[in-house]
C-alpha cells in the first residue's frame, strides 16, 4: 500500500503539463492547422530560423504546443512515434467548439460521452495523422437508474 500513500502525498514538485513537443512534417502546414484550424495564438514562430525549425502556439497566457519540422516524415512513416494515443485540449464550450471544427473541415474520428453525460469528447487527427480531441462540460448529465 505504499504506492498509494505516494500518490496521496503533497511532495510532488509536478504541477501540470506545460506543453506538448510533437514532431511535424511540414512546419508551414502545421501552423496553419494549429492556428487556424483549432485558434491557437502563434507565440514563435520559428520558421525563418532553418534547420529544425522550432515554433510555439497556445493562448495568450500558455504555450500548449512546441512544433518541430523534421521532413523525413513526408517520406518515412516509421519516424512516426507510435506510443502517444492522442493529445487532448480542454474547451469552454464542446459543442460550439466541434461545430466550428466541422465548419473548418475537420472529421471527427470518434465521439464519446462519460457514461453520466457530463462529459464529451470528440477525436480527429492533425495533418500528420496525430490524434487529437477536444473536450469540455455538456451541462447536461444523465440520471443514474
Amino acid at each position: 500500500m505504499k504506492w498509494i500513500k505516494n500518490l496521496l502525498s503533497s511532495d510532488t514538485f509536478i504541477t501540470g503539463i506545460d506543453h506538448v513537443a510533437i514532431v511535424v512534417s511540414d512546419m508551414d502546414r502545421s501552423i496553419e492547422f494549429y492556428n487556424e484550424v483549432l485558434g491557437l495564438r502563434i507565440l514563435k514562430d520559428g520558421r525563418n530560423e532553418g534547420g529544425k525549425k522550432k515554433s510555439f502556439l497556445g493562448t495568450k497566457d500558455h504555450t500548449l504546443i512546441a512544433l518541430t519540422e523534421d521532413k523525413r516524415l513526408n517520406s518515412d512513416k516509421s519516424q512516426i512515434v507510435e506510443s502517444v494515443a492522442h493529445v487532448a485540449f480542454k474547451v469552454v464550450d464542446v459543442e460550439k467548439a466541434s461545430k466550428a471544427l466541422k465548419g473548418k473541415g475537420v472529421t471527427f474520428i470518434e465521439e464519446k460521452v462519460e457514461k453520466d453525460g457530463k462529459i464529451k469528447a470528440y477525436h480527429f487527427h492533425d495533418p500528420d495523422g496525430l490524434e487529437l480531441e477536444i473536450y469540455g462540460e455538456t451541462g447536461e448529465s444523465v440520471p443514474p437508474y
